[in-house]
């Protein structure tokens, strides 16, 4: 037989066995996508199987819900091998809400309401090397074990705190929110995981409960979400510090490799030794250099070269207050000079006199009067006289 045929055969006994045809199944939708064409395809999963789906466009038109990602649905259809991959599918003719259509609504208010109060911001860094790692998880099945193997393998002494608690039921909520709080007061962990494996969407119903999220929110240390499959989004996981696809996924987040840490350490000693070392060769090389000076050989040639300095600068200074002096002195000199050429003295030794009636300064004929008492200053003494009589001249050319 060749591939083709191999495949046709198998699609026609499971297209014969009428077990197969319009048979109903339950399941979650998953991976949903609408081709271009009109196409539905998705994959319909419970717990533990997922099985892909296909609707052709004539079958989903006459759909009375919009499926979704997460949506609980009851879908009828046959069994098919597609010839051309060999891909085993259910070729889906109808659709309808299994329930899940009510919590989900709820979830999305809930959601809306505690982002609303800002429960989901403010995320803390997880730490890099904590010295405990809490666990809230059920005793029973592989959550517990997968954490601790993971755990141990990355780093053997890790200490691990475990609390248990129901993730699934009634009381469920009510036990993960005291299991958090008792690990929370318990000062020990650095890191908290609150895990479950998968389930479908009402077994995790739990962890979209508001009192779960407060104790998320509330505790003092930063807390991982690793509930449900990797396409699974509960509240727990937006109020939480961060969220892992799986509960080994977690660990892994939350503990280091102690071979890393190791190998970081070694080299972060190796790098300070080096630069300790570099530093060393260096003050040796400068104290060396001192030694061998001649300031350290010889102390008073040090004193001696620095009194010769001294010494030069004194000579530097008094002579430039020396020059400073004679130029401040020409400086007087000639400024002198230059007050005497103008000043009224040196004009009365050319023969020229001043006179003063009352003594103020008489420069015209008209300040006098017969009879007044002046005072005729010469270039070495002065005169009092008395005006007997006033003669005009009209043009200062005429000379007396």
């Amino acid at each position: 037989m060749t591939v083709t045929m191999l495949n046709e055969y198998v699609n026609g006994v499971l297209a014969n066995d009428i077990r197969l045809k319009g048979v109903l199944i339950s399941g979650e939708i998953s991976g949903l996508k609408v081709h271009s064409s009109g196409h539905v395809y998705f994959t319909l999963k419970d717990a533990d199987s997922s099985v892909r789906c296909m609707m052709f466009r004539s079958s989903a038109a006459g759909m009375s819900v919009q499926p979704r990602d997460g949506m609980q649905v009851i879908v009828r259809g046959s069994a098919s091998v597609y010839p051309r991959d060999g891909q085993f599918r259910i070729v889906v003719s109808s659709l309808r809400e299994n329930g899940e259509g009510e919590l989900y609504r709820r979830f999305l208010q809930l959601k809306s309401r505690l982002e609303a109060e800002g429960l989901f911001e403010n995320k803390r860094a997880l730490p890099l090397l904590p010295a405990c790692i809490g666990v809230a998880t059920s005793e029973s099945g592989a959550v517990l074990h997968d954490i601790v193997t993971v755990i141990r393998r990355r780093f053997p002494s890790m200490r691990i705190l475990f609390a248990p608690c129901a993730v699934q039921g009634m009381d469920a909520p009510r036990e993960i929110c005291a299991a958090i709080r008792a690990l929370d007061a318990s000062k020990k962990c650095g890191v908290i995981i609150v895990a479950r494996g998968g389930g479908s969407y009402e077994e995790l119903s739990c962890f979209n409960d508001v009192a779960v999220a407060r104790a998320i929110a509330a505790c003092s240390v930063p807390v991982v979400s690793a509930v449900g499959h990797e396409t699974d989004y509960t509240i727990a996981d937006l109020a939480a510090d961060m969220r892992a696809s799986t509960p080994s996924a977690a660990a892994e987040l939350c503990c280091p490799i102690s071979r890393e840490i190791e190998a970081a350490l070694d080299g972060m000693v190796e790098d300070m030794r080096s630069r300790v070392l570099v530093r060393m060769q260096s003050a040796r090389e400068k104290l060396n250099f001192i030694r061998g000076s001649a300031a350290m050989a010889s102390p008073r040639h040090v004193i001696d070269i620095r009194k010769e300095r001294l010494a030069a600068t004194m000579r530097q200074l008094d002579s430039c207050i020396g020059r400073v002096y004679d130029n401040a002195v020409k400086h007087v000199e000639k400024s002198s000079q230059m007050l005497a050429s103008v000043s009224p003295l040196a004009v009365l030794k050319r023969g020229y006199a001043l006179v003063t009636v009352n003594g103020e300064c008489v420069t015209s004929i008209s300040q006098l009067q017969c009879g007044d008492e002046a005072v005729i200053r010469l270039t070495d003494g002065a005169a009092n006289v008395s005006v007997k009589s006033l003669n005009k001249i009209e043009s200062t050319s005429e000379v007396i």
